[in-house]
C-alpha cells in the first residue's frame, strides 16, 4: 500500500555524486539559519502548504519530476503522490526485490518575489525498511529513521533575505537499496512526505493609488466616487479599505487569495496554496453618501489603505495620507430633480435685505427653473438661519415646496439680525442664495417711584433682549418733557449678565408740577445681533 514520503539529502557516493551537491547546499543553507521567531527581517509572514487533502486537489508540490541519476531505466520503483486523498502523501516506493539501486525526488521551494523562505515544515515517515535501505531518508541523512509511521521537524534556513542566493528553499525524498547486503532489498521499503508547510516573508509593502472627486477638496455633499489601485511583488494584495474618520465605510474589497484552512501536525489554520496566493494588482470603486455614517457634517477625513498576505502577524499595509474634507448636507434634498436657476429676495421691497421691527417677522419668496429657463414645481426648497455675527453653522429651520409656476415662499419668525440660506439639492448637486433680515432692538424701562417731589431720587430700570448676548450693552437713558418731540441723553449704562440694567437720577431743577417721559436707547454695538431701537416711554411726576 503507498503510504507517504519525506526529504533526502545524501545517497552511497557511488551512485550519487549529483545529488550529494544539492543535499549539501540545502544542509548549509539549514545551518546558517537562525529562529524564525526573532524576526529580524520586518515584513508580512504567511505560511502556504503542499500535500494536504483538505486543499483544493490535494495541492501537490508543483516540482520537476523524480529523477533517478544512474541512468538506470527499469528499476522496480514507483513515484507516487496521492495527495488529494485523505491520509495521502508523496514519495517512492520499491515494489519488487531488488539488489543496489538509488532514485531521489527534489523538491524545489521558490521564495514569495522580492521575498525569501525562512523555514520549512514537514511531515515525512518510512515503512518496509530493510538493512539495505541505509540511505533511504527525507532532506537530510538518518530522518526520520527506520520504518516510522510519520514524524515532523521544522528546518530554518535563514532569518533574512540573501541577496547573492535564490532565498527558496529545498529538500529531497531519497530511496537506496545498499548492493552490500546479499540477496539486496526485498519489495516493500518506502519513503514519503506530506503537509509540507513553508514559511515565507514578504518584506515589501503594496504601492497604492487614489483619486475621485471625494478628494478634491471644498465643500461636499450627496454621494461622492472614490477609487483606488493597489499592487504587490510578494504574495499579492489581499484587500483595499477605506477609511472616514478612521472608521470603515463599506466593507473591503478583497483579493482572490487562493487559501484554505487546514488542521495537522505541521499547520493549524488559515494558509496559502502557492508563494504568490493573491492577484499582484487589485482595484476598487466606490460612491458613498456623505449623508450617512461615518461621514459626519463638517470636518472628515478620508484614507485608503492596501494590505498584502499575512498567516503569521499582520500583513503589510500602505495607507493614504488622510484627507480632510468638509461635508454639508444640511440642506433637505430635493425629490424633484431638475432645478438650475434660484432666486431669493424679501416680499415687499423685492430686495436681498430687509430690517423689521421688533417683534415682526418677514417673508421671503423667490422662484427655481431649470437651465432652459422652465419652471421647476414641486421641488424642495430648504431654508438655513445663521444669527449675525455667529461662528455656528448655519441651522436648518424649515423647508418650502415650488408650485406650479415655480414660486415659493417661506415665513421668518421675529428674531434677531439673521442671515438666511435658502437653497435647492440635488444629491450632490447645490444651489443657495442668501438674504439677511435685520431687526430692531427693545429694551424694557421702568421707573420706581413714578411720583416724586424735587430734590427726590428715582430708580431706572429694565432689561435688553437677546439672551446672553445681551450682557455688558451700552443702554442710553433719555428724558424730556410729556408733549415735547425732543428727548435729551441724562445717563448711560452697561447690563449685566442678564442682561439688566439699572440707573439713579435726582432730580435738583424742578420748579413747577411737570410730567415727564424716559426711555432707553440700545445703539448698535459689535457682535450685538440687534439693530438699534428703543423702549418704549416711561412716564414719572415731579412736584415743586
Amino acid at each position: 500500500m503507498i503510504g507517504r514520503a519525506q526529504s533526502a539529502r545524501r545517497q552511497r557516493p557511488a551512485f550519487m555524486a549529483a545529488a550529494i551537491a544539492l543535499t549539501l547546499l540545502v544542509v548549509v543553507m539549514a545551518a546558517a539559519a537562525t529562529s524564525a521567531s526573532a524576526y529580524l527581517t520586518p515584513g508580512a509572514r504567511f505560511v502556504w502548504e503542499s500535500c494536504d487533502a483538505e486543499l483544493p486537489g490535494g495541492n501537490p508540490p508543483t516540482t520537476p519530476a523524480p529523477g533517478n541519476p544512474s541512468g538506470n531505466v527499469g528499476i522496480p520503483i514507483s513515484f507516487f503522490d496521492t495527495c488529494a486523498q485523505p491520509g495521502g502523501s508523496f514519495g517512492i516506493q520499491q515494489y519488487e526485490a531488488l539488489s543496489s539501486q538509488f532514485s531521489f525526488w527534489l523538491i524545489e521551494i521558490p521564495p514569495t518575489p522580492g521575498g525569501f523562505v525562512e523555514s520549512e515544515t514537514i511531515s515525512a515517515g518510512t515503512a518496509g525498511l530493510g538493512p539495505g535501505n541505509d540511505h533511504t531518508f527525507v532532506y537530510e541523512n538518518g530522518w526520520p529513521g527506520a520504518n516510522l509511521g510519520e514524524t515532523q521537524r521544522t528546518f530554518l534556513l535563514r532569518s533574512a533575505a540573501e541577496p547573492e542566493s535564490a532565498n527558496g528553499g529545498a529538500f529531497s525524498i531519497s530511496w537506496n537499496c545498499d548492493g552490500a547486503y546479499a540477496p539486496g532489498c526485498g519489495a516493500g521499503p518506502m519513503v514519503w512526505a506530506d503537509h509540507v508547510a513553508v514559511t515565507e516573508v514578504d518584506p515589501t509593502p503594496p504601492k497604492l493609488t487614489v483619486e475621485g472627486p471625494i478628494l478634491a477638496g471644498g465643500v461636499l455633499r450627496g454621494h461622492q466616487a472614490l477609487s483606488a489601485a493597489a499592487s504587490d511583488v510578494g504574495g499579492g494584495v489581499s484587500k483595499i479599505e477605506v477609511l472616514v474618520n478612521g472608521l470603515p465605510a463599506t466593507p473591503p474589497t478583497l483579493g482572490a487569495c487562493a487559501q484554505g484552512s487546514v488542521s495537522n501536525a505541521s499547520v493549524r489554520g488559515l494558509v496559502a496554496l502557492s508563494p504568490t496566493p493573491c492577484p499582484p494588482t487589485l482595484t476598487g470603486s466606490w460612491s458613498f453618501d456623505t449623508g450617512a455614517a461615518p461621514f459626519q457634517q463638517g470636518a472628515n477625513t478620508v484614507q485608503v489603505c492596501a494590505s498584502d498576505f499575512a498567516t503569521i502577524g499582520e500583513p503589510n499595509k500602505t495607507c493614504s495620507t488622510p484627507t480632510p474634507i468638509t461635508v454639508d448636507d444640511s440642506c433637505t434634498e430635493s425629490a424633484v430633480p431638475g432645478g438650475q436657476d434660484l432666486s431669493a429676495d424679501f416680499a415687499g421691497n423685492h430686495k436681498e435685505t430687509r430690517t423689521v421691527g421688533f417683534g415682526k417677522g418677514a417673508e421671503v419668496t423667490g422662484e427655481l427653473s431649470d437651465g432652459a429657463g422652465d419652471a421647476i414645481s414641486g421641488a424642495t426648497i430648504c431654508v438655513e438661519m445663521q444669527t449675525q455675527g455667529s461662528t455656528a453653522a448655519p441651522v436648518p429651520t424649515g423647508t418650502a415646496t415650488t408650485d406650479s409656476q415655480g414660486h415659493f415662499s417661506y415665513k421668518v419668525r421675529p428674531g434677531p439680525n439673521r442671515r438666511l440660506m435658502v437653497g435647492y439639492r440635488r444629491d450632490s448637486f447645490q444651489v443657495a442664495r442668501s438674504v439677511d433680515v435685520y431687526t430692531h432692538t427693545r429694551p424694557t424701562i421702568h421707573i420706581s417711584p413714578g411720583d416724586v417731589h424735587n430734590g427726590d431720587t428715582i430708580h431706572i430700570s429694565g432689561k435688553v433682549p437677546g439672551g446672553r448676548l445681551a450682557r455688558r450693552r451700552v443702554v442710553v437713558v433719555k428724558a424730556g418733557s410729556l408733549g415735547s418731540k425732543k428727548m435729551y441723553p441724562f445717563g448711560e449704562t452697561t447690563t449685566n449678565a442678564k442682561g439688566e440694567w439699572h440707573i439713579k437720577y435726582t432730580f435738583a431743577k424742578t420748579d413747577r408740577k411737570t410730567i415727564y417721559k424716559m426711555e432707553a436707547f440700545v445703539p448698535r454695538q459689535d457682535d450685538f445681533p440687534w439693530e438699534a431701537g428703543h423702549s418704549k416711554a416711561a412716564l414719572v411726576e415731579v412736584k415743586k
